[in-house]
C-alpha cells in the first residue's frame, strides 16, 4: 500500500510539473494562432533597424498606398518598390521608417495583414553587407 501511494504521489507531482511547463509554453504563444511563419522572419521578432522588407505585394499596390498604410505606425522616410520579375505577379518593397520603434510597431501591426488582395509579409530588411545579400556564391556542387 505504501508503494502504491508513493507511485500516485509521483504521478500527481509529474502531472503538476507538466501542467506548469505547458502553461509556461502556452503563455509565451500569441492568442489566435501563435506566431506566423513566413520565411522572412516577422512575427514577434525584435527589430534592430528602421528598414523593413514588405513581401507578397500585388503588382497593383503603389508606393503611395504603402506610405499611407505604414504611416499609421510612425514617420515613413522612404518607400522603394521592386517590380515583379518577368512572369511573376507579385512584387516586394523596402520601407525605411523614422525610427527603430516605428519599424517594430509597423512590423507587428502590418505583418499578415491584407493589403489589396494579398496577405503581406513584413520583416526587418536583411543587410546586403557582410554576405547576407543572397544570390549565388559560385558554382553549384
Amino acid at each position: 500500500m505504501c508503494q502504491m501511494s508513493n507511485m500516485w504521489f509521483w504521478i500527481s507531482v509529474s502531472a503538476g510539473a507538466l501542467a506548469l511547463f505547458l502553461a509556461g509554453v502556452l503563455a509565451g504563444m500569441k492568442v489566435g494562432g501563435g506566431r506566423r511563419s513566413n520565411g522572412h522572419g516577422g512575427g514577434s521578432r525584435v527589430v534592430r533597424s528602421p528598414d523593413l522588407y514588405i513581401g507578397n505585394l500585388s503588382e497593383d499596390i503603389t508606393g503611395e498606398e504603402l506610405q499611407k498604410q505604414f504611416s499609421k505606425f510612425g514617420d515613413v522616410r522612404e518607400v522603394r518598390m521592386v517590380p515583379p520579375r518577368p512572369g511573376e505577379n507579385k512584387s516586394f518593397a523596402f520601407i525605411t521608417m523614422g525610427s527603430v520603434e516605428a519599424a517594430q510597431s509597423a512590423m507587428n501591426g502590418m505583418n499578415g495583414r491584407e493589403v489589396g488582395d494579398r496577405t503581406i509579409v513584413v520583416s526587418e530588411a536583411r543587410s546586403r553587407r557582410g554576405g547576407n545579400g543572397g544570390g549565388r556564391r559560385g558554382p553549384r556542387r
